[in-house]
């Protein structure tokens, strides 16, 4: 149970409520059952205090109480042993059976049993009152609890907007705070729809058109009679080709919309091909490997390789000797590089487009956010530490 929950909070006030209701329900009823003891007792001492007063008989006491309304119990031992004393008084005892209340007078060697003819009940205003009040109390909190339902809703659309469902219609026709709230998120994921698929489709047309001039300038290439430059040309096309890739599976990274597809391969392997999509001339003087093994992984490869590929990106892009240098050890991968502390912490370097553009040596500050990414698809963490001028980036599998 989410105790932090506005429903939990309310449901929670309701159970105080109503246990406060039942003390003061039961705190009624015996207040009640006081007030008709009370009653009894003071009719009944006057009735007592006649007899006593004027010193009657047994036979007179009977003659009496007869004719203020009481029966004479002949075979009172029986009536005794049902009833139970609720109350006594001088010379007298109250005694009750079923819905029948008794009196029971008592002098120097004679008693005498009676069954009072009069009816008494409690005073049940104040318990008509109790229900009115609990009835309407529990119709408030129904109509409290209903007209929270549509906040439910509305986390569940936007749970699955963040998930990546654009096409979520949380409109509502009513006129509280809560359809207000939900007509303006309907209205604002309507932009953002809107601008996302813009966005895409632009994207996307580039990354076409892209692509015709690239096939093109490939089947150019080879016709040039001179093989070196004819397979220089067709392996700079066939990596623009790949950029172009790469940059399709970004955006989807970017815009939530890639299916992950996770299957066993090698960390070796995984490391070759990100090497490989750096279209480096010679990537031996550049990047060092040490102890990587064939670890198997269950891994999207192209993702995979993707994040790794950017890691090693940076460190030859960004450290003094352009070189980085990769190595496996506890089940961890090490990526170093010589260079200069990163300025803010790891975690600032998780958001996109971080970077000021401004600095000609700075892309669009895309790199780590995408790394990021990817590790969070692959339940992976991607930590940092600098030790001895180097900058390490450690991918725990």
């Amino acid at each position: 149970m989410n105790f932090n929950s506005l429903i939990t909070k309310i449901v929670f006030v309701f159970i105080i409520s109503i246990l406060l209701f039942i003390m003061v329900f039961i705190g009624n009823y015996y207040f009640e059952e006081n007030q008709l003891n009370k009653r009894l007792n003071n009719n009944y001492t006057k009735i007592t205090k006649h007899t006593h007063q004027n010193r009657l008989t047994p036979r007179e006491i009977i003659d009496y109480i007869e004719k203020v309304n009481f029966e004479f119990i002949e075979n009172e031992e029986e009536i005794l042993r049902k009833t139970k004393t609720i109350g006594s008084g001088p010379g007298f005892e109250i005694l009750k059976y079923q819905d029948n209340f008794y009196l029971l007078i008592h002098g120097p060697g004679f008693r005498v049993l009676a069954k009072d003819l009069d009816k008494y009940s409690l005073n049940y205003y104040g318990f008509i009152v109790l229900g009115i009040i609990f009835i309407i109390f529990i119709l408030s909190f129904l109509w409290i609890i209903k007209a929270l339902k549509p906040l439910r809703l509305l986390k569940e659309e936007i749970q699955d907007f963040s998930n990546g469902k654009l096409d979520i219609n949380c409109k509502s026709d009513k006129k509280d705070e809560i359809a207000e709230v939900a007509n303006e998120f309907d209205n604002a994921v309507k932009k953002i729809s809107l601008l996302l698929n813009s966005r895409q489709l632009f994207l996307r047309t580039v990354m076409h058109e892209l692509k015709t001039p690239i096939a093109k300038g490939r089947i150019v290439s080879e016709l040039i009679d001179n093989d070196k430059q004819k397979d220089r040309m067709i392996s700079i096309f066939d990596k623009l080709n790949l950029l172009i890739n790469d940059f399709s599976k970004i955006e989807e990274i970017v815009s939530k919309n890639y299916n992950i597809n996770k299957y066993k391969t090698n960390l070796n392997l995984t490391i070759e091909k990100a090497i490989d999509m750096m279209m480096l001339d010679n990537p031996k003087n550049k990047i060092e490997y040490e102890n990587i093994s064939k670890k198997a992984l269950k891994v999207d490869l192209e993702l995979f390789a993707l994040a790794i590929k950017n890691l090693l990106d940076n460190g030859v892009k960004y450290s003094d000797d352009k070189k980085v240098k990769i190595e496996e050890k506890e089940n961890k991968l090490y990526i170093s590089s010589k260079g200069k502390k990163l300025e803010k912490p790891l975690e600032d370097y998780f958001q996109a487009y971080h970077n000021e553009t401004q600095d000609k040596n700075h892309g669009m500050g895309l790199g780590l956010y995408i790394v990021h990414e990817i590790l969070k698809i692959h339940n992976m963490t991607l930590t940092y530490e600098y030790q001895e001028d180097n900058n390490i980036f450690k991918i725990e599998f």
